[in-house]
């Protein structure tokens, strides 16, 4: 094991500039030892972030020395497997392109958008695919796990945004880049867009045929409702959202069911159908009890 040290410095600084034997004589004296034989073994079925929570179950540093383990799978990662491309560089590109994206909403000039959708697109092409040709969902999990709710909801409604201030070219991007990401987006995002910029019926259309689609998962099918909600289009959302709601029930999906059910409640009150938020809350009390006979213990409703 190495003798060298990382010091206390280096949560100001970073690992870059410490070498390899720093690092690794870090890890052994905190009780991890490490050899890039190892480390590269189980890097083909893992990531950093999982690398260093199995090193957390026998680390022994505190104080300044408490996270190492978590930066250091990143660095290491970065100078041991350079050609496998890490969640967190991913995400960093994500919020360069997030923040790039905001100045230009907010009207800034000279604004790096075009530069920052160049790196994904480099970034995008590392990507690990799934065998359907999907990036790998572990991967995505990964990397969009540290985004905390207010940049989700950012990331959701960025292209819609985009498309309502007028700028098309850097909305139509976002939707395919989020689409990409997001298979059970796909067709959804771009729905939004097109929509935004005045093509309602056409996107209306779109949203419909994906909520249709026995090809596509029930989420992407729920996913659709969501966005005719979105648009206003009640009958649209009735029309999809009731019969979904009672296939499922038919089909053992009790949650997908029940969240079809807390979908037509809104949909219910916003149009002012007493008269069928009546007939849906015979049907909410219905499947609340078939969750529970379910998950016993579990007494919690969707809605």
């Amino acid at each position: 094991m190495s003798t060298e040290r990382v010091d206390k410095a280096w949560q100001n600084k970073g690992l870059e500039g410490y070498s390899t034997e720093a690092i690794l004589g870090t890890l052994g004296h905190y009780g991890v030892p490490v050899v890039e034989a190892d480390f590269r073994k189980l890097a083909e079925t893992s990531w950093p972030q999982d690398i260093a929570l199995e090193w957390g179950k026998k680390w022994k540093g505190t104080g300044p020395f408490k996270p190492f383990p978590y930066v250091a799978a990143e660095e290491l990662w970065r100078r041991w497997v350079p050609e496998r491309l890490a969640p967190h560089e991913f995400a960093e590109a994500l919020a360069e392109l997030m923040g790039a994206l905001t100045s230009v909403l907010e009207g800034l000039q000279d604004t790096p958008a075009g530069a920052a959708f160049e790196r994904m697109k480099a970034v995008r092409q590392r990507v690990p695919m799934d065998d359907k040709g999907q990036p790998m969902l572990a991967f995505i999990e990964r990397a969009l796990g540290g985004f905390d709710e207010k940049v989700a909801e950012m990331f959701d409604s960025m292209a819609e945004t985009l498309a309502r201030a007028g700028h098309v070219g850097h909305a139509e991007a976002f939707a395919e880049f989020e689409e990409f990401l997001l298979p059970d987006r796909r067709g959804i995002a771009t729905a939004m867009v097109r929509a935004a910029k005045g093509e309602r019926d056409a996107a209306l259309t779109d949203l419909e045929n994906v909520s249709a689609d026995p090809a596509r998962s029930p989420l992407a099918h729920l996913l659709a409702v969501d966005g005719l909600i979105h648009l206003g289009a009640w009958p649209q959302a009735i029309a999809r959202a009731r019969p979904m709601m009672v296939q499922a029930e038919k089909d053992g999906d009790i949650h997908l069911a029940i969240d079809l059910c807390s979908r037509l409640e809104h949909v219910y009150k916003a149009t002012g159908d007493r008269a069928a938020l009546q007939e849906l809350s015979r049907d909410s009390d219905r499947l609340a009890e078939m969750h529970d006979r379910m998950h016993p213990g579990h007494r919690h409703r969707h809605r």
